[in-house]
């Protein structure tokens, strides 16, 4: 799919979401916030998405987020499966697979010699429904962009933000694109404006943290290295020899290849001193054998950085990814981070939006996702080799943690037993309120088979293996106008999702995995993670039953009590299935379109 042509901006519009950056993490927020039915507009300065791989890894919990959008087969197409080191396909399948092994070794020609440094086989073999993938950015991006375009969102490269204010608690934009000027009036801004966005300068929003922590050159190039390496595949090569020190990366294109070094300004080199003929021989050098032809595309130097944001969110602004958190790019983990920013923030947009949450429920994005950040980019420093510059002792945590056991322990939005941290130890996905549902697979009455990674997507989710606790959350659904769907899970013929009987089976069956036992009930919010769980059995009493999942919702959602529907068998009038939720999602959005046309427009002015 092209770039979508410009369109041609009105002298004023208004919109419920405007986003400003058009990078992956902008990107994904459009699409994330348009599928949760957020009507959005997205100005990009850029005319086109990146011609750069730059970030290339999507971990394993970025791609759950993304097959639930529907992309994972469009990413299957454009990158390289990741693979547990062994596996047999990194061999029959190279154009689609990579092993996640890293190696060591003195060049590439040396590759009899190398020596396995590290592998992902532990974060592999945790239980889920995709594995990773090794996609550049400027594949991924135009995934991205027209997965958003068709899901609604106004995705508009070419266009930039040139003034910014905030009346009466909105947002008021001034854009330019390539037709002229014009006003964009929006309830909230999501400023995904990377590392060198003004937008949180603008509002008021600090930013602290080591600063500039390293300095490195990528060099971009093609070379036929097959007859080198012999069929040997590895997701990355960290080289040490006399002739280069850095590493090298397999690109999504064939023959297409990335080499990166740092340099020291305090040893007096340069930027400058990397000039395409010295990158041309440190390629060379890395190679190993002078005689392989060697073609340059492309040298771009940047900065690792350290920066956190002090809050993620100012009134009706909010920052994501690089905007809000920088790290060095050890381990791959920025854009990640960034695009499960985008995905905790936007069903929360939704939710307020649609008048099934309170306010303030939007205060427990920077309260989860903040301390995810910084705790990721301390391990960063780690990895990276920047340990002795943080305050204090710091440990390397589990890798399978780092990516996918992280806890929104302690937030308002999770009903918990307590803090635990952002990184609790050791790893367990077992239920607990706060991280990701863990993933269990069965039989759905069609006869098809899914788990509740899955399943538990778009919507609040109880599951429970007693039919009591699924009444009750029935009962309840149309009466709170929150969309609660509940999914009964065990070996019955009558379960929701069908598991076999355990013998033979690997894996504990729903109860044990969940922590909850055979009478209890897990509650997941619209983004997969565990919001409360109970042990406890559904009184004989349906009102009580009802009546503590509805209490249960008010807190998690900070409902006014005073607005909260009375729960009992009637449905509200306005409420009902998730299709008639978005009803309501759009004529709020109606309601608040026509609330903008009544404000002040330069109140409380921040010019650029």
């Amino acid at each position: 799919m092209s770039n979508p042509p410009a369109v041609a901006p009105r002298a004023e519009l208004t919109t419920p979401l405007l986003i400003v950056g058009g990078g992956p993490v902008g990107l994904a927020m459009s699409l994330f916030a348009s599928q949760a039915g957020v009507d959005c507009v997205l100005l990009e300065r850029r005319g086109t998405t990146s011609p750069l791989p730059r970030a290339t890894h999507v971990s394993r919990r970025t791609m759950e987020l993304l097959r639930g959008a529907g992309l994972e087969p469009r990413i299957r197409r454009a990158g390289f499966e990741v693979l547990p080191p062994g596996d047999p396909r990194a061999f029959t399948e190279p154009a689609t697979t990579l092993p996640q092994t890293v190696v060591g070794v003195s060049c590439l020609a040396a590759m009899d010699d190398a020596e396995v440094l590290e592998t992902g086989e532990e974060e592999l073999a945790v239980p889920g429904p995709c594995p990773p993938f090794w996609c550049g950015q400027d594949r991924m991006e135009p995934l991205l962009r027209d997965a958003a375009c068709r899901a609604g969102g106004q995705v508009r490269f070419g266009h930039e933000l040139v003034g910014l204010s905030l009346p009466d608690g909105g947002v008021r934009a001034a854009a330019r694109g390539p037709d002229g000027d014009y006003t964009v009036r929006a309830r909230w801004l999501v400023a995904a404006d990377g590392a060198r966005g003004s937008i949180a300068e603008r509002v008021g929003i600090a930013k602290s943290g080591l600063g500039v922590v390293g300095h490195r050159v990528t060099v971009l190039f093609r070379a036929d290295l097959e007859p080198l390496l012999r069929g040997r595949r590895f997701f990355m090569s960290m080289i040490e020899g006399p002739e280069f020190s850095g590493a090298v990366m397999q690109l999504n294109d064939p023959d297409r290849w990335a080499a990166a070094i740092d340099y020291r300004p305090e040893r007096g080199e340069r930027a400058d001193d990397f000039t395409p003929e010295r990158c041309l021989d440190l390629v060379r050098g890395a190679i190993g054998d002078r005689s392989v032809p060697v073609e340059l595309d492309a040298v771009f130097h940047w900065k690792a950085q350290h920066r956190m944001a002090s809050t993620y969110r100012r009134g009706p602004v909010f920052l994501i990814g690089d905007a809000a958190h920088l790290h060095p790019p050890t381990g791959g983990f920025g854009s990640n981070v960034g695009i499960q920013d985008a995905h905790n923030l936007a069903w929360k947009l939704a939710a307020v939006l649609d008048g099934w949450a309170g306010e303030q429920l939007l205060d427990s994005y920077d309260a989860e996702r903040r301390p995810v950040a910084a705790a990721t980019a301390e391990q960063s420093l780690l990895l990276d080799g920047h340990g002795p510059l943080l305050d204090g002792a710091r440990q390397p945590c589990d890798m399978r943690t780092l990516i996918m056991g992280y806890s929104y322990g302690g937030s308002p939005a999770v009903l918990g037993d307590g803090v635990d941290g952002p990184f609790p130890e050791p790893f367990e996905l077992s239920g607990a309120p706060g991280r990701r549902v863990p993933h269990v697979t069965g039989t759905l009455p069609d006869g098809s088979v899914d788990g509740t990674v899955d399943l538990c997507r778009g919507t609040f989710v109880l599951l429970t293996a007693d039919p009591g606790w699924r009444d009750a959350a029935r009962a309840i659904a149309g009466a709170t106008g929150v969309p609660l769907r509940t999914l009964l899970v065990g070996p019955g013929a009558d379960a929701d999702l069908r598991e076999p009987e355990r013998p033979g089976v690997g894996g504990p069956g729903f109860p044990t995995a969940c922590g909850v036992g055979r009478r209890g009930a897990l509650l997941t919010r619209p983004d997969g993670i565990v919001a409360w769980r109970t042990t406890d059995a559904p009184t004989e009493a349906t009102a009580a039953a009802r009546a503590r999942l509805a209490a249960v919702l008010e807190r998690l959602l900070a409902r006014p009590p005073a607005a909260s529907p009375a729960v009992g068998g009637h449905s509200h009038p306005h409420a009902g299935p998730l299709g008639e939720a978005q009803t309501a999602l759009h004529r709020r959005q109606v309601e608040w379109v026509a609330h903008l046309v009544d404000q002040v427009p330069h109140a409380g002015s921040l010019q650029p």
